[in-house]
């Protein structure tokens, strides 16, 4: 099969991230002491190998670019500090932005100023929205300054929106995987689909190839990479699947949305009633979650400030982008739940955090298809595919080079 060669690949790809593969000779250290890399794999070496040749389709179709979790050991004993982890990551980036179809997530991870001027704007753009749709001013119930219908049918669009190019990055992501992949996707049986699936959804929920990483056993395990993963990943679930439990409270028992939860109220009249305990339980499982999520934030935060390692040394502006607005979605979340049991309902204040909490939580969705955030998509398909084509659950699958 005939490639077709990009002799401007690498420079390209340095626009993406900090490293200098040009000193790289091909040495084979960093797949020598890669913990993830088994038996006959060859990444990260192969994938650089692609890069110095110019070999953009086979860098785009590569299942073993999504395989690895940049421990950065490879990069700590590259003799020629060629920085081959973060190779990995900028030729993700590139994958990103290779994916999808808007050209925005190029911008993103290439330049500051747009990185800053797109949030803004989009931020800007949602509050005024916002306030134009907001309700009665007079209206001393928090929750009535931006209607639940208003905020809902906002997510609605503004989910679809960015699921539609999602869509159409995982497509664009198949199809590539496929053609490289050749005749091996090719006599495989519903039975060893389901079975992929399987194994690449435990990977993803409960993300074991960590653990597998030297970094894990130097750091205790609460501060750990796969422990910032995973309470950024569970708590973003929880507090998504707290919301969509509480507007199906709504559709089902007519529940106010943000109506404070009192259990010991037992006039059956009364707002805050909560015979059953379902809405008090909701409300902590949203609280649990939202924890999860601003320690898991705060501490990949903190991490890239102090750069203990390689990883975290190295940081893009929509690496900060993504983890402040997680950041600040969380905390205005529990703010806004402090602010629906104060008297007023913290008015003014309180009108302001709940506005802000909003602006912020859509610019994360808005935000998705385009940034690192998009990983949490596209690494899961990459490990299905692997699996399907090979059938190990715990190694990275050889590709034909």
């Amino acid at each position: 099969m005939s490639h077709k060669v990009d002799t401007d690949l690498i420079p390209k790809l340095k626009n993406f991230g900090a490293f200098d593969v040009s000193a790289c000779f091909n040495c084979g250290n960093c797949s020598a002491v890669c913990p993830l890399s088994k038996e006959d794999v060859n990444f990260p070496r192969r994938l650089i190998r692609y890069g110095q040749l110019g070999m953009e389709d086979r860098l785009l179709s590569s299942r073993e670019l999504w395989l690895c979790y940049y421990c950065g050991e490879c990069s700590d004993t590259c003799p020629r500090q060629a920085e081959p982890g973060e190779f990995m990551a900028s030729a993700r980036r590139y994958a990103i932005a290779g994916y999808e179809p808007t050209g925005i997530a190029r911008l993103l991870f290439t330049s500051t100023l747009f990185t800053w001027f797109f949030i803004t704007a989009i931020s800007v753009f949602f509050a005024l929205f916002l306030i134009s749709k907001a309700g009665n001013a007079e209206e001393k119930r928090l929750f009535a300054f931006l209607p639940f219908e208003l905020i809902h049918d906002m997510g609605i669009a503004v989910l679809i929106v960015a699921a539609l190019v999602t869509f159409i990055g995982i497509v664009t992501m198949y199809l590539k995987m496929r053609r490289a992949a050749g005749p091996a996707v090719q006599g495989k049986s519903v039975r060893e689909a389901i079975s992929a699936a399987w194994r690449a959804l435990k990977e993803a929920a409960f993300q074991q190839r960590f653990a597998e990483c030297s970094e894990n056993a130097s750091r205790p395990w609460y501060s750990t990479r796969r422990t910032v993963h995973l309470t950024i990943m569970w708590g973003f679930l929880g507090l998504l699947a707290a919301t969509a439990l509480d507007y199906l409270l709504l559709l089902l028992f007519g529940k106010e949305p943000g109506m404070p939860v009192l259990p010991f109220v037992s006039d059956p009249n009364s707002p805050h009633y909560d015979p059953y305990g379902v809405y008090s339980a909701i409300r902590l499982f949203g609280t649990l979650a939202g924890i999860a999520m601003v320690y898991g934030s705060t501490l990949a935060l903190k991490l890239r400030f102090t750069k203990p390692d390689k990883y975290w040394s190295h940081s893009r502006p929509s690496d900060w982008l993504f983890l402040w607005l997680v950041f600040l979605a969380g905390i205005t979340g529990f703010l806004l739940e402090a602010c629906v049991y104060m008297p007023d309902q913290a008015g003014f204040f309180g009108r302001v955090v709940f506005l802000v909490h909003v602006v912020a939580s859509m610019d994360l969705l808005i935000l998705f298809p385009f940034t690192k955030f998009a990983h949490a998509i596209y690494r899961p398909f990459a490990l299905f595919f692997n699996e399907y084509l090979t059938g190990e659950a715990e190694t990275a699958g050889a590709q034909t080079a």
